[in-house]
């Protein structure tokens, strides 16, 4: 079996016949790719990325073998790495828009919010509470995975958080440096145990859209209204198999969304980027 292999890809959306193009490889100690978040360039005219990764097992990582990897697009490579050393997941990731080299990180499986700052190439934990940890208890159904914080973005004063097996969107207010500084106001709840919040984007009037598994996308307005989009048994529903994460298009009027395909079926289907008018 062929072992697998991380790789970091590009994809122009306006291309006429868009093609993802590999930017960066990855050496043999990291196997999968969980966040991506851009940082501010360190010389001019150079893009960079940074994205976390490590040794993949099931629905976490080898604890001890995870870092934040610095991606020049520019040069296509990887320019430096910061390791994390006491984590079993970072997954979703966002930088603090007063501190940009400062990023955040969701510790999915120990239910913190990790901080890395890619300028002094130093890893704390800024917060550790329950309300970010996986629940104990699990659908027999629909086995939930042992998942707690998965996306997390900043908006305004507050961040914004999922938490897949508890099933909850959350945010906080915190200060420049990310420090909370308020409880924790729970804005939606998945509508049963079947349907699985990832990650979320959102768009100029504040909308969330949170991408939920096995296959729909939720709409959340700033006073907490939920709606479904997309999916959830539609005719886009078999399109949008696992989605993954979720990005809002330059025009503000659509969504991309990354998928994992159908990764119960035989043979498995495999992932896309779809474009989701909003």
């Amino acid at each position: 079996m062929k072992s697998p292999t991380a790789l970091l890809y590009t994809l122009d959306p306006k291309a006429a016949a868009p093609q993802a193009q590999p930017v960066a490889t990855f050496d043999s100690r990291v196997t999968a790719l969980t966040g991506i978040s851009p940082l501010p360039e360190r010389s001019p005219g150079e893009e960079l990325y940074a994205v976390s990764g490590g040794l993949h097992t099931s629905f976490a990582f080898e604890r001890g073998s995870m870092a934040v990897h610095i991606v020049s697009i520019t040069q296509g490579k990887v320019v430096d790495s910061i390791p994390v050393q006491d984590t079993a997941t970072m997954n979703g990731m966002t930088l603090l828009p007063h501190h940009p080299h400062i990023l955040l990180s969701a510790d999915s499986i120990d239910g913190r919010i990790l901080t890395i700052d890619t300028q002094k190439r130093e890893a704390g934990v800024l917060l550790q509470d329950d309300v970010l940890s996986p629940s104990a208890s699990h659908n027999a159904s629909y086995p939930v995975p042992p998942i707690g914080i998965n996306g997390l973005r900043v908006r305004g004063d507050f961040l914004y958080f999922t938490n897949s097996s508890r099933g909850t969107f959350v945010r906080m207010r915190i200060d420049e440096h990310g420090r909370r500084v308020g409880g924790f106001e729970v804005l939606a709840r998945s509508p049963d145990p079947a349907h699985i919040y990832d990650d979320f984007t959102f768009d100029r009037a504040g909308n969330a859209y949170i991408v939920t598994h096995s296959s729909s996308i939720f709409k959340v307005t700033p006073g907490g209204v939920q709606t479904l989009l997309a999916g959830d048994g539609d005719e886009f529903a078999q399109l949008l198999a696992e989605p993954t994460s979720a990005a809002l298009a330059h025009d503000g009027k659509s969504i991309y969304v990354s998928n994992g395909g159908d990764f119960r079926g035989s043979p498995r289907k495999g992932g896309r980027i779809l474009q989701v008018t909003i």
